[in-house]
Formats: structure tokens, C-alpha cells, sequence
């Protein structure tokens, strides 16, 4: 049985819906885990430039989550070396 999980974004750039999920599936269960572009796997068949316009789009769409989550470690950071 294979429990891979995909997602799906509506790409502006494109005008079309992408399949994509993360290269190594257990790193997005890790709470400090701060993704890279070059984490995602693209699935649906686009150009190598398609790629790259897709994996700036995803990263654009979660730049929230990730700045509150380095904000998170800083802090906590900061905190260790109080």
C-alpha cells in the first residue's frame, strides 16, 4: 500500500492545477523543519523552467509559515543561551 501525500496548487504562473509533494515525506512531519525549493517534487510533466516557476510559487505560499517557524526557533534560541 502506498501512503504518499500529495498536494495540489493552483498555479497563477501556469494557469493550471500542479500535483507536487515533498522529497523525503517524513522531514514535513518535523515541527522545525524549514523546507527548501529543492524539497519539492514536482509530479505533473512540465518543463524544467515550468519546474522552477511552480517551486517559486509554493515557496511564495508558505514564506509565512516558515518565517513564523525561524521566528520560533530564534526565540527559542535566544532563550537557551539566556
Amino acid at each position: 500500500m502506498n501512503n504518499n501525500i500529495y498536494f495540489c496548487i493552483a498555479s497563477d504562473e501556469l494557469g493550471l492545477e500542479v500535483a507536487w509533494q515533498w522529497r523525503d515525506e517524513q522531514k514535513q512531519f518535523f515541527k522545525s523543519w524549514i523546507p527548501k525549493a529543492s524539497d519539492i517534487f514536482i509530479i505533473d510533466e512540465l518543463s524544467e523552467d515550468d519546474r522552477e516557476r511552480v517551486k517559486a510559487e509554493i515557496m511564495h505560499e508558505i514564506e509565512p509559515e516558515l518565517r513564523e517557524e525561524r521566528l520560533r526557533q530564534n526565540k527559542l534560541a535566544r532563550e537557551r543561551r539566556k
